[in-house]
């Protein structure tokens, strides 16, 4: 098993519950019903709920 993406996870860790909560179903699907590793399927998640939610998403980053 890989560690996760450190990059990633400093960014995850400035999420809301709700962003969060929406960052780990998409990698959760990523991974299993896309067969991904799971460091590409958080690394893509990330990046899906930035292009979904770009405003909230930076808004946590300042």
């Amino acid at each position: 098993m890989t560690e996760p993406n450190p990059i990633v996870t400093a960014i995850v860790w400035k999420l809301d519950e709700d962003l969060r909560e929406a960052w780990e179903e998409r990698a959760a699907v990523l991974e299993f019903d896309a067969g991904l590793s799971r460091e590409l399927a958080e690394c893509l998640a990330l990046l899906d709920l930035i292009r979904m939610r770009p405003a909230d998403v930076l808004q946590r980053l300042n």
